[in-house]
């Protein structure tokens, strides 16, 4: 145990000595918001994707495959899509046009590309951000209290307290430049973590013919595509699946991931370490849940599966490392979801309120956002029942209240102040409506989320007169800015 926790410690001092070396590269608000536009192909791929599976790539997905079976396919191809087509369809415009219209934050992106000079689009964006923000933050918390209970036998409260100190520290000082370099280091203790427990447990095996039969005597269901299911039952898995993939058009964290590389010409590269990385991961996640079933088939909570087949397979004193890893998913999308809303307050509320105040001034307001954000995740994480059944809208939300108006702002100049408003009000509110309906058992949220929202966003521009001269202007500069790049390249 004594190992274990010296393992344990040492990830928490790098996370803090990242904060620290940051901190002192952190002059700016652009530095503090957006790393300072300096981050490379493999901080920009890594840093994005650890951030986007959280703490859910290591207990909700092995869980979710331990109790579907081959049916949790669908999930793997929605997220392997979805990050794929975020990266080629969204990744280099929103590089390139966050620096032409100036903006550090994917909502101040919005404000601007509408021309909105009431700064509306802004406040709306940014109070919908920092809510699924602390939503999201909140359900994180929750897993680092259960964690370090596990493994160290820590009270809940205990856990959290140290988990959002650590994640305070950290991103407090070193802005998203911390955020970014701290996941690249997490996203790597995640990678290999995640190969090595399979890998070593299926050598441990030899033969993996005897839990093939043993599942299928159990549950022949278990390798069937739609779980045994067919009609809507079946289409109703399927779209669940795939529906994830609906929701990456809105992660703000990741889009902010996009903005901060350094050369928009990194983006393909990044692209493909991306997509490798989440291939990979969330394929071992699938192979852990399914490995689970058979080694573990009476385990109490199946999103412990991963870190049950860590202390079983492994020596005990390599406790500490699974408990890093487990805690390493849920510190990278926490610090995301916080860095990401405290922009949203900085930029879009601090600015909006007070015209004339300085970048200095900024960067203290949004460090005093970290810690108010924190402090609201905290209260929140204490109702866990609670916060875990909203926070299973919250990828929804996001996806449907900004999906749509992320591609419409970058791909056509037919989007303006009332159709963005319509489109993130009408999306919060099917997400919602749908899932407290009861229609969400048939259809996941997202997909009639974003099409409502896709709806709204086209007739709110469409019956307020359309785009005005000067955003229209401002589309074609952009435009110019994104054809001269594909020449530079």
């Amino acid at each position: 145990m004594t190992i274990s926790i010296i393992i344990f410690v040492a990830y928490i001092l790098i996370l803090v000595g990242i904060g620290l070396i940051t901190y002192l590269r952190t002059k700016s608000s652009s530095d503090y918001s957006l790393a300072g536009r300096s981050n490379n192909k493999w901080v920009t791929a890594i840093s994005a994707e650890s951030s986007d599976m959280s703490g859910w790539l290591l207990m909700g997905l092995p869980g979710a495959a331990y109790a579907a079976g081959l049916s949790s396919i669908w999930i793997l191809i929605g997220l392997i899509g979805g990050t794929m087509l975020n990266w080629i369809l969204v990744g280099n415009r929103i590089r390139i046009a966050s620096e032409t219209y100036q903006a550090l934050s994917v909502t101040e992106f919005f404000e601007k590309r509408v021309h909105d000079k009431k700064g509306t689009v802004g406040v709306v964006a940014g109070i919908a951000v920092i809510f699924f923000m602390i939503i999201n933050a909140s359900a994180e918390i929750i897993g680092s209290g259960k964690l370090l209970n596990a493994t160290f036998g820590l009270s809940y409260h205990t856990g959290i307290i140290i988990a959002l100190c650590v994640v305070i520290v950290y991103t407090f000082l070193g802005g998203y430049m911390a955020v970014s370099w701290s996941n690249l280091f997490q996203g790597t203790l995640m990678f290999f973590t995640l190969l090595l427990v399979p890998l070593a447990v299926v050598v441990k095996l030899g033969d993996f013919g005897p839990a093939l039969e043993s599942l299928y005597d159990q549950a022949p269901t278990f390798f069937q595509f739609c779980n045994g299911e067919t009609g809507w039952s079946a289409i109703s898995i399927i779209a669940g699946g795939l529906g994830v993939g609906f929701c990456y058009f809105g992660m703000i964290h990741v889009h902010t991931s996009f903005m901060s590389i350094k050369h928009s010409a990194e983006i393909k590269d990044s692209t493909l370490i991306a997509t490798v990385w989440v291939g990979i991961t969330s394929y071992c996640a699938v192979i852990i849940g399914m490995l689970g079933a058979y080694l573990f088939p009476a385990i109490a909570d199946p999103e412990q599966v991963f870190f049950q087949m860590g202390a079983t397979y492994f020596p005990s004193y390599l406790l500490g490392l699974f408990a890093a890893a487990v805690m390493a998913a849920v510190l990278s999308s926490v610090s995301a979801y916080v860095i990401v809303a405290s922009a949203a307050v900085g930029t879009n509320l601090i600015k909006h309120f007070l015209k004339d105040i300085d970048d200095a001034k900024i960067v203290r307001a949004e460090r005093i956002s970290v810690v108010l954000i924190c402090l609201v995740a905290f209260l929140l994480s204490l109702k866990s029942d609670v916060v875990f059944s909203i926070a299973l809208l919250a990828s929804a939300g996001l996806g449907a209240c900004f999906g749509p108006l992320v591609l419409f702002s970058l791909y056509t100049r037919n989007v303006n102040r009332t159709g963005a408003i319509a489109s993130i009000i009408t999306g919060l509110v099917t997400v919602v409506v749908w899932y407290y309906s009861g229609l969400s058992t048939y259809v996941y949220e997202a997909i009639p989320g974003f099409i409502f929202s896709t709806i709204a966003l086209v007739i709110g521009t469409a019956v307020s007169g359309g785009p005005d001269a000067d955003s229209v202007k401002e589309f074609e500069a952009f435009q110019t800015a994104l054809r001269n790049t594909k020449v530079t390249k």
